[in-house]
């Protein structure tokens, strides 16, 4: 439980997509009394080492009760203070649920804790599945009599056939005879070769198509650590870029998908470029749902799957997860969401560290605002640009797509339009 807990801490509470770096100053400066922070400590911790600190000063929880209780104080992080409410939640409710198995184990008579072993010693007898089996043989064979005793009828040929198919009949039985009911020449048809009618189901679903009723429009959402592999097929990926100059760290995005449902991906091992091809089908595992993001940071996250594995992606599913939201739909959205799309640039304005620029299509008009590594890329108005990771904010009356330390911003080229699954290949590294 206590390992849970700063797992929530760390790849929660702390993660810079959830904390920008004001906040987090915000935060060590709240804690500082509490957790005994020398000005040195306030301005060089980061945030692992600000979880393990939390995990020595609140060893109960790693902190959490107090995490939480300073993100509440926080205006821009109370959304984030109610996530981990809920998280702290589902914990919690683990615990008292093996706490009360163990209790029950406990509880039990020494003959009901004993009974394994002696199942064990007493290997000689049936088990419950094979007695199952020989009470049906037995009563199969019962009807089977009376119902000869009955009809007294003499039996012709094919009866060996007839009776098989009145008791439990087995795949392995064989097949009636051409002289049989029209019924039998049915089944005589329908029986093809393993092999073949494999083949035959493949073909079937591939030629299917998904409900688009039922189809997501969102990318769904994932929260907490997933060990268990999940197969997916990659539909874009962006080239690799620096996300952090001051420690050089490198990720790119992905946008990958199943049948039914879609998914925006951060992968921070650049050697995995190898397999995100689109197109491709793979197997993802180890996985940290955040922020509406799945994070992947290993190469043994991500696994090949059988060459002939196919996954069918409806052409309907394909627009919704690679499309761009009208910007009217953007100001009923919760704030915080994080937003990706291609948009026209209309106007630009520096100011400090900051560029501001105004977006636009046919349903409204919004702000970007870009910092950091982002703010080298050159971009002008009537450019169209691909936005990923950014996130919806305000400012008075004015909504806003910010970038934060994980955004990614391409210029896109005038002379070519790029197909929904091509690869977004204009790095970003010319400018670093």
């Amino acid at each position: 439980i206590m390992s849970e807990y700063k797992t929530i801490v760390l790849q929660q509470g702390l993660e810079d997509v959830a904390v920008d770096d004001y906040q987090f100053r915000k935060i060590k400066s709240l804690l500082r009394k509490e957790l005994n922070l020398t000005k040195k400590m306030q301005n060089d911790y980061d945030r692992i080492q600000m979880a393990d600190l939390l995990e020595d000063t609140f060893p109960k929880d790693a902190g959490l009760d107090k995490l939480i209780e300073v993100c509440q104080s926080i205006r821009d992080l109370e959304e984030l203070a109610q996530r981990l409410k809920t998280e702290r939640a589902k914990v919690q409710k683990k615990g008292k649920n093996k706490t009360a198995v163990k209790k029950r184990k406990q509880e039990e008579p020494s003959s009901s804790r004993s009974l394994s072993t002696d199942n064990e010693l007493d290997m000689s007898k049936p088990s419950s599945e094979e007695m199952r089996k020989e009470t049906i043989k037995t009563e199969g064979s019962k009807k089977m009599k009376l119902t000869q005793e009955q009809t007294q009828l003499p039996e012709p040929s094919g009866s060996n056939t007839q009776k098989d198919e009145g008791c439990l009949q087995t795949p392995q039985k064989p097949i009636p005879t051409p002289s049989s009911s029209s019924s039998n020449k049915a089944s005589l048809g329908y029986q093809v070769s393993s092999r073949k009618g494999a083949k035959l189901r493949r073909e079937t679903l591939q030629s299917f198509t998904p409900n688009n009723g039922n189809l997501p429009k969102e990318p769904s959402k994932v929260e907490g650590h997933h060990r268990d592999p999940k197969q997916v097929m990659v539909l874009k990926v962006t080239e690799p870029f620096t996300y952090d100059l001051i420690n050089n760290k490198r990720m790119f995005h992905a946008t990958v998908a199943t049948e039914t449902e879609f998914f925006r991906v951060k992968v921070f091992d650049t050697a995995l470029k190898n397999k995100f091809i689109p197109q491709k089908i793979i197997a993802i595992s180890d996985y940290f749902g955040v922020s509406g993001f799945l994070e992947i940071y290993g190469v043994s996250c991500v696994s090949d799957v059988n060459v002939n594995q196919t996954m069918v992606i409806s052409n309907t599913l394909r627009r919704r997860a690679n499309g761009t939201p009208k910007i009217k739909d953007l100001f009923s959205q919760t704030k915080g969401t994080y937003v990706n799309g291609r948009f026209v640039v209309t106007k630009k304005n520096e100011r400090g560290d900051f560029i501001y620029y105004g977006i636009e299509d046919d349903t409204g008009k919004m702000e970007v605002v870009v910092s950091g590594p982002l703010t080298c890329i050159k971009c002008e108005p009537d450019n169209k640009v691909q936005l990923i990771c950014f996130q919806l904010t305000s400012r008075g009356d004015t909504w806003q797509l910010k970038s934060v330390s994980h955004s990614y911003m391409q210029v896109l080229p005038e002379e070519k339009s790029l197909s929904p699954d091509s690869v977004m290949n204009t790095s970003l590294e010319p400018y670093f």
